[in-house]
């Protein structure tokens, strides 16, 4: 799998040592760390990170969550925090069929004291959940070693039992763009909340079009538009 992995705020710099070095034991060296007023990687985080240099050589700041996602086919969010998005969800070690993992895929990480905002959370076609017990969740570093490890195993099986083969979907950066828009035009609206213009980006998400779909729809759109 093309993971990049995405921190969202992080606030205690040795975490990002930690999902450094989970990030070199599962092959992944894209780390990407967004709306950090941190200008530079903390010198805190090589200690924890020793193991890992290159990742954190690498590392990438992006203004806001919607930055850090350029470039990526899809993005899913990891979050404990119900929500009513009608987001593509699931629980880990289950993968959705519906999940195609042949492009670059974000995994996207909130803050240790209060996770991903709802904004941030809407800007990813999947919502992953990882099952703890007791009410003890795990820390960042252990939290993007779980993902990881799930995502990248070779005999990893459907949720839902269908076979993962299926025609590519048009890429999150396509579908961002058909999202930016229509999304003026359903602003302009009063009767449409911020809450519900959400739900609708998760709904054009759910669609999963794959390049030709898109380019029909989005031609359409723009027709409409006219």
């Amino acid at each position: 799998m093309d993971s990049r992995v995405v921190l969202v705020g992080p606030e205690n710099p040795l975490n990002v040592g930690f999902v450094a070095r989970a990030m070199k034991a599962f092959g992944a060296k894209d780390l990407v760390i967004a709306g950090s007023p941190w200008k530079a990687l903390p010198a805190e985080a090589r200690v924890t990170g020793v193991s890992a240099p290159e990742v954190l050589d690498g590392v990438r700041f992006a203004e806001d969550l919607a930055g850090a996602l350029r470039g990526c086919a899809t993005a899913i969010a990891f979050s404990r925090r119900p929500t009513d998005l009608r987001q593509d969800e699931f629980t880990l070690p289950g993968i959705p069929a519906s999940l195609n993992l042949a492009g670059r895929t974000a995994l996207v990480f909130g803050r240790e004291s209060k996770g991903l905002t709802r904004a941030e959370t809407a800007l990813c076609p999947y919502l992953a959940r990882i099952p703890c017990q007791n009410g003890v969740s795990l820390n960042l570093g252990q939290a993007v070693a779980v993902a990881l490890f799930s995502l990248t195993a070779t005999d990893r099986t459907a949720t839902d039992g269908v076979s993962s083969e299926r025609a590519a979907t048009a890429s999150l950066e396509r579908m961002t763009a058909m999202w930016e828009f229509v999304h003026p035009k359903l602003a302009a609206s009063p009767r449409l909340s911020e809450e519900r213009q959400r739900r609708m980006r998760q709904m054009l998400f759910r669609l999963h079009l794959n390049d030709d779909d898109f380019d029909m729809l989005f031609s359409i759109m723009k027709g409409l538009a006219k």
